[in-house]
């Protein structure tokens, strides 16, 4: 039989895009995210999240073999890359990633669960930090100790110590420009829905038609001017009168000026626009834009390898060379330069290439 403490400090909060934060004793903060799910049907965002968390999930773990390997492996249900990217996406759309340590009958880790934000809630008990989980898919509830928790967050504040571990995405400073878009967005496919310009009007100067005719008039005309028959020569009788009614120009700027909201999606992931938009800053040379972009990737980067040493072991690194030096030129280039300045032997040079998978 279990009983409350009535001198237990207790407080409770659920991270997550879909609920409101949720504070027992306490008051709620209303959640204003954009919902994950939508935020992957805008193109720019889709088109932002899906670059930062595959150049992540394609580096390499380095460090503690215990550790780094089961990193590079974490679970035998997919490969790493697609674990990698899905809980970086977590974090880029929720600002919370949970991975749940699995362990072995001797304690030791074997690999890595990735549990939704709508499924956990954290529990902070006499400074006692717990994350429960609630029951999904075929997995049980479960309590994790803090430590057998990786909890990845960006932006974590809050009016409290609570709300001070939970991290917070970016899309919360988009909410209004995600409306935007979808209003403009929608406004535009309305438009061009219709064969003809859905501001067409026909005037039949002979009084007042009923709502049928009217239809039997607007059913005829486009049936004989849409389609096939769209572009050909139109013809009509002496009665009607056919006119376009133009967009209005303010909306049409409107519409035409909607660029500028890639430029805020990608500031608010701190990546450059020209990665969504392809032109760029014409004055930065390819070195400084791909500095620049390193840059960005390491606001996501940094608090996911403080976690891991904090949870993990402190040696945990990432080797980032698949990002800044992809096809490995500039590796070769200073391993040539290392050899004519004998800094390392032929021998040395090969073994280094061959680590790299660069020769056989």
């Amino acid at each position: 039989m279990s009983f409350i403490n009535p001198f237990e400090k207790r407080s409770s909060i659920t991270p997550n895009n879909y609920y409101p934060f949720t504070i027992s004793n306490g008051s709620i903060v209303p959640n204003s995210l954009v919902d994950a799910t939508e935020a992957l049907k805008n193109s720019d965002l889709y088109a932002v999240t899906s670059l930062i968390s595959s150049d992540i999930a394609g580096t390499t773990f380095t460090g503690n073999a215990v550790f780094s390997d089961v990193l590079n492996k974490p679970t035998h249900l997919t490969n790493a890359f697609s674990f990698w990217q899905t809980a970086l996406l977590n974090l880029l759309l929720n600002g919370n990633m949970f991975l749940a340590k699995q362990k072995d009958n001797q304690g030791l880790m074997t690999g890595l669960r990735l549990i939704p934000s709508n499924a956990i809630t954290i529990d902070l008990i006499d400074d006692v930090l717990t994350y429960e989980v609630l029951q999904f898919d075929e997995y049980p509830s479960a309590v994790y100790p803090a430590e057998d928790m990786i909890h990845v967050k960006v932006m974590a504040y809050g009016v409290d110590t609570l709300h001070n571990l939970v991290g917070h995405s970016p899309l919360e400073s988009l909410t209004s420009e995600i409306s935007q878009q979808k209003e403009a967005n929608r406004l535009t496919l309305s438009t061009l829905k219709g064969a003809l310009n859905p501001t067409s009007l026909i005037k039949i100067p002979q009084g007042t038609l009923s709502p049928e005719a009217k239809d039997a008039v607007r059913g005829e005309f486009e049936r004989a001017n849409s389609g096939n028959n769209s572009g050909r020569v139109m013809v009509l009788d002496q009665s009607a009168d056919f006119s376009t009614v133009s967009i209005n120009a303010d909306v049409a700027n409107y519409l035409n000026s909607m660029n500028w909201g890639r430029t805020q999606i990608a500031k608010a992931f701190g990546v450059s626009d020209s990665y969504l938009n392809g032109t760029g800053d014409q004055q930065s040379s390819l070195e400084q834009i791909k500095d620049l972009y390193v840059n960005a990737l390491n606001r996501y980067i940094e608090p996911l390898i403080a976690e891991l040493k904090m949870k993990l072991d402190t040696s945990i690194g990432l080797d980032m060379s698949s990002i800044t030096d992809y096809s490995n030129t500039t590796f070769k280039a200073d391993i040539l330069n290392f050899v004519d300045k004998e800094i390392i032997s032929t021998e040395e040079a090969k073994e280094y290439l061959k680590k790299r998978g660069i020769i056989d």
